[in-house]
């Protein structure tokens, strides 16, 4: 066998390769074929050879014949698939057909292929399978990454109301009931949701989050639901709702308090039925997602109030978690700011600046009533303008500080909108007050001769 020019050592990355077959020329043959193309090929003569081997050399790709003495090719896949589930099967057979096919693919080969072929063909597969290995097990590390980044020790609390509903967090998250979270802005209810997922078994399923109040009121359904082609003017093709994009994972409903009485008609009986069917369809979709709400609105007023359906309450608030304001967990500021100033820092490419007493002495004072997410732009603002190894009360924004800025006369000429001929004549004038109205000598400041100063003084005809 030759192999095909095209393929180099450049595409393998010395990738291991393990061919199973029981016919030792062909194993041989494939085996040179890949080393030529720089993979390092192992050979095994059976299944139960492969299977050691597997156990033992870990392969990034298998190779495996369908027909063949003892166990079969179907045979090896269906033992894979209990020691090596992530492991690339290719199959090859000379007894090719639709059954076969299927029967390859439904067992979890990565691909199939008939003899006779082409070596540049076998190695496209290779080289593809192994790719497709990469970004399998990139999405595995980002997944880890994610529920690293988003669990539960990411959250800087110590205060005893955050301690206790982080318990509680704790608890409810391996199960699949709904949960509203309530709380001020800026608290940290994405964050609190997002932990939620990433500790339940939903964690390798989607997080999609939807901030209710964002989408206009034409769009929320079909964003919700999705809709068919041809359900309204603008409908050229199908849509998938995010119900259907959430499906095995958690759907986050954010400011839930703000969606319309018909549209929470329709996710109630969505929630309920576990179907949704997309606006302009016949057909409905079965979906396993769970619902996360959150909002900053009473919504038991709104239920009182006629604006929120009660029934739709009841059934997304199977439990519900209330985040305290910033203001009321003192404690955990230090925290924050600890936290916030080290995040900002490493994006400024800066060391982390230290606070002077008076500056920790505004910020752990401070109301906060745009909670973690005013401190946090607060200290990234103070990173980027603090010039020294300290932040002082000049870094920090007016609001906290109480400082207030006493306009410039230019700032004031601004504001009045005045054009730029009547600013120099208030300015040349103001020039000629100061120097007890002579000319000649204000001339002289103004960089100017004393007629141009005369015509500068001059009211506009």
């Amino acid at each position: 066998m030759s192999v095909d020019p095209g393929n180099s050592s450049a595409h393998s990355g010395n990738a291991t390769v393990l061919v199973v077959d029981d016919d030792h020329d062909m194993a041989a043959a494939l085996s040179d074929m890949l080393r030529q193309a720089g993979y390092h090929p192992l050979s095994a003569h059976s299944g139960h050879e492969a299977i050691a081997l597997v156990e033992k050399e870990s392969p990034d790709v298998l190779i495996s014949d369908l027909r063949m003495a003892g166990m079969s090719g179907h045979g090896l896949q269906a033992e894979l698939k209990r020691i090596a589930p992530d492991l690339p099967v290719i199959i090859i057979t000379a007894f090719g057909s639709i059954q076969t096919a299927v029967e390859s693919m439904k067992l979890g080969a990565f691909d199939y292929i008939t003899k006779p072929f082409s070596n540049s063909e076998l190695l496209l597969l290779v080289a593809r399978a192994l790719e497709n290995r990469e970004l399998r097990n990139e999405v595995k590390r980002l997944r880890v990454e994610l529920a690293r980044n988003h669990g539960l020790e990411n959250i800087i609390a110590s205060s005893p109301s955050m301690t206790a509903m982080l318990s509680k967090l704790a608890q409810v998250a391996d199960s699949n009931a709904s949960v509203l979270i309530t709380g001020e802005s800026g608290t940290g209810k994405d964050l609190l949701a997002r932990a939620l997922h990433f500790q339940s078994p939903r964690r390798n399923g989607p997080f999609v989050p939807v901030n209710c109040a964002a989408i206009p009121e034409s769009l929320i359904e079909s964003e919700l639901f999705g809709h068919a082609r041809g359900a309204f003017t603008d409908a050229k093709q199908n849509k998938v709702g995010l119900f259907v994009a959430a499906s095995h994972g958690t759907l986050f409903l954010d400011e839930i308090g703000e969606m319309l009485p018909s549209v929470q008609a329709k996710l109630l009986r969505v929630i309920e039925d576990k179907r949704v069917r997309p606006l302009g369809a016949t057909g409905e979709t079965t979906v396993d997602v769970r619902v996360i709400a959150a909002t900053n609105a009473d919504l038991e007023k709104g239920v009182a109030d006629g604006r929120f359906r009660s029934d739709l309450f009841y059934r997304i608030a199977t439990v519900t978690m209330a985040v305290p304001p910033l203001r009321d967990r003192p404690e955990d500021i230090p925290l924050l700011i600890k936290h916030f100033l080290t995040r900002a820092s490493a994006e400024a490419g800066k060391v982390p600046p230290q606070l002077d007493a008076e500056t920790t002495d505004l910020l752990t004072h401070y109301r906060w009533p745009g909670n973690i997410r005013e401190l946090q732009n607060a200290i990234q603002q103070a990173v980027i303008l603090c010039t020294g190894a300290t932040i002082t009360r000049a870094d920090l924004p007016t609001r906290i500080t109480g400082d207030r800025h006493e306009p410039t006369h230019l700032e004031q000429l601004a504001s009045r909108r005045m054009a730029l001929e009547v600013v120099e004549r208030e300015y040349a004038r103001a020039v000629l007050a100061s120097v007890n109205g002579h000319r000649g000598e204000a001339a002289a400041i103004l960089g100017v001769d004393r007629k141009t100063l005369t015509r500068k003084l001059e009211e506009p005809s």
